[in-house]
């Protein structure tokens, strides 16, 4: 017996049909950073969405609840693709001072190549329900977890300083978040590109033994 045409014998969603979900989602979530980056999230409404995205407002409805809870998701979703390329790209490193230097390479390169995600997860606009703030406070704090068990061996070899776990993502990346952020909103007028190897100096200086 193989249940409904949508799920196997043991209840769960056959595989194309998690993908096809899965690809109408991330074309809501595309279509609604096109709108909020055109519009803002409050000129914003469900039906511009759901007319760029090509999706049906019951889908929509079903899949994020509200535009607000769209908006969250996609700053959900841009938190953990940054995190997750960064900790690719840090764990083929051989050493601290390359690793710190990775860490700064890496959030210059995406957030060149990702200008609009990059302004949407600077932006401070969404206003996350108590739920989506639970999720974004696992997402760092899995983050700063993971950054900290990789640098771990570094730090007992003595080649980074012992400091507090939650120092490490501020001080390496805090400074390079920071011009960015004043970059996309135009106060700079030299991309990161230019600077990543200062930034990059100064923070393994920081934390370095």
């Amino acid at each position: 017996m193989t249940g409904s045409n949508n799920q196997t014998s043991t209840g769960r969603a056959r595989p194309g049909r998690t993908a096809a979900t899965q690809a109408r989602k991330e074309s809501v979530l595309e279509a609604a950073l096109e709108c909020f980056a055109e519009l803002g999230i409050e000129g914003t409404t469900i039906h511009d969405i759901q007319r760029r995205s090509n999706c049906s407002i019951g889908s929509l409805y079903h899949h994020f609840g509200s535009k607000e809870g769209i908006a969250e998701e996609l700053f959900l979703d841009g938190i953990g693709r940054l995190n997750r390329g960064m900790l690719r790209k840090i764990k083929v490193c051989s050493n601290a001072e390359q690793s710190v230097h990775a860490v700064v390479g890496y959030y210059v390169e995406w957030t060149t190549r990702n200008q609009p995600m990059a302004r949407y997860l600077h932006s401070r606009d969404v206003d996350f329900s108590p739920q989506a703030r639970q999720r974004l406070k696992r997402i760092h704090r899995d983050y700063i977890t993971a950054v900290f068990t990789f640098f771990a061996p570094f730090v007992e070899r003595g080649e980074m300083r012992v400091l507090p776990l939650d120092t490490y993502v501020p001080l390496i990346s805090g400074p390079i978040q920071e011009y960015v952020r004043r970059w996309l909103s135009g106060h700079h007028p030299n991309g990161p590109r230019k600077v990543k190897a200062l930034f990059a100096d100064a923070a393994w200086n920081a934390v370095k033994s």
